[in-house]
């Protein structure tokens, strides 16, 4: 019993030596898992971010698709628009 005891109690020691250099000291150790989760927080973080700009883009957006004259004034500025009454001056730029 005693030199079985002897025996296992060294095999047990080098084995959970092993493990805990395993833990701290292999690719997937502790401090890599705390590095990726303060990573993970800090973009999760720029999502949150980015997602309420989207959000306000999108309902400007939508205001915009919905008010008819603010559509009209960017249609005619962009695509040079006229209407049959309106009258358009030209300009001639002299160098």
């Amino acid at each position: 019993m005693l030199n079985k005891k002897r025996f296992l109690l060294p095999i047990y020691l080098i084995i959970m030596c092993y493990l805990f250099i395993e833990i701290i000291f292999s690719e997937k150790s502790i401090f890599k898992f705390v590095n990726n989760s303060d990573l993970i927080i800090k973009k999760s973080d720029n999502l949150n971010k980015k997602k309420l700009i989207e959000k306000e883009l999108s309902d400007f957006l939508e205001k915009f698709k919905n008010n008819k004259e603010s559509r009209k004034l960017i249609v005619k500025e962009k695509l040079f628009y006229k209407e049959k009454d309106e009258k358009i001056i030209r300009y001639k730029i002299i160098d």
